[in-house]
């Protein structure tokens, strides 16, 4: 990912915003040093066995991302800024949200291309130095970055074609998706796989009296919110429990993903979607 500038955001306002390549030394806050932007201690985890092959699938996770900047305090002293001004703007920052959240905002020549909230853990001032400064650590719920804009595929040219194609240049890390799909005719399961005969994975999710024509099926395999329901008539029914033991919850990797949906034909996709997802910068 190719960054030229930062910028901290806190209720949706611009709190500091620096350059990583060219630094202006006029300007009010100047970074020294930012830390947490690389992907560390990555973790295999186990989460399915392959059909035909019996191969382990691992997916990697990240720690919880943990950012650091150290930045230098420049008051405008001409506009009777001191030291204590400016850092006293930065910890309004802090609690100007009810969430606690910030926004920590990455750009490319002025477009924003990814964004990762986080909650300012600590607020630690260097005084009585000739260049007063404030380190900044910021904790990630989410350690992975995302993209500013989600990926919203066409309904139409989904439904055209099985397997359905993904698309996904942007990404670095493997992510999960969501999608609703309205049900055109009754189905005992719905089901996402890699192949049409010789599936190595699949995911299979059969309801009680299986689905039925208007039943709205909600899905995402994102690690952070993972769900599966149906909405049938306005009443919601989880169906987290009817997935079969051996499915495997479909992700999205860096390139070009193929899914099989053995039951397209009876459904009509209402959207399909995602977020692509960086390991780092």
């Amino acid at each position: 990912m190719k960054i030229t500038d930062i910028s901290l955001y806190s209720s949706g306002v611009e709190t500091i915003s620096f350059g990583m390549r060219d630094l202006d030394p006029s300007a009010r806050f100047v970074i020294r040093d930012i830390t947490g932007l690389d992907a560390e201690d990555l973790i295999p985890v186990f989460y399915g066995v392959g059909i035909q092959s019996n191969a382990k699938f691992y997916q990697f996770a990240m720690k919880d991302r943990e950012i650091v900047m150290r930045i230098t305090l420049n008051p405008l002293f001409k506009l009777d800024e001191d030291y204590s001004t400016i850092r006293d703007e930065l910890y309004k920052a802090i609690s100007s949200s009810r969430s606690g959240l910030v926004t920590i905002l990455f750009s490319s020549n002025g477009t924003a291309v990814a964004k990762a909230s986080a909650h300012i853990t600590k607020f630690e001032g260097v005084y009585f130095t000739q260049l007063p400064e404030v380190k900044i650590t910021l904790s990630c719920d989410d350690p992975m970055f995302r993209a500013v804009a989600t990926t919203v595929l066409d309904p139409t040219q989904l439904k055209e074609t099985n397997p359905v194609i993904v698309s996904d240049g942007l990404s670095t890390a493997p992510h999960g998706f969501s999608f609703k799909a309205k049900f055109v005719a009754t189905s005992p399961t719905f089901t996402i796989q890699d192949d049409p005969s010789n599936p190595e994975w699949q995911f299979v999710v059969t309801p009680a009296g299986g689905f039925l024509v208007n039943d709205n099926l909600f899905f995402s395999s994102e690690k952070s919110q993972k769900y599966l329901y149906i909405d049938r008539a306005g009443v919601k029914t989880h169906l987290m429990d009817k997935v079969a033991p051996t499915s495997i919850w479909p992700l999205i990797f860096p390139g070009t993903n193929s899914f099989i949906i053995p039951e397209i034909s009876k459904i009509d996709w209402v959207y399909l979607e995602f977020d692509a997802a960086y390991w780092g910068v």
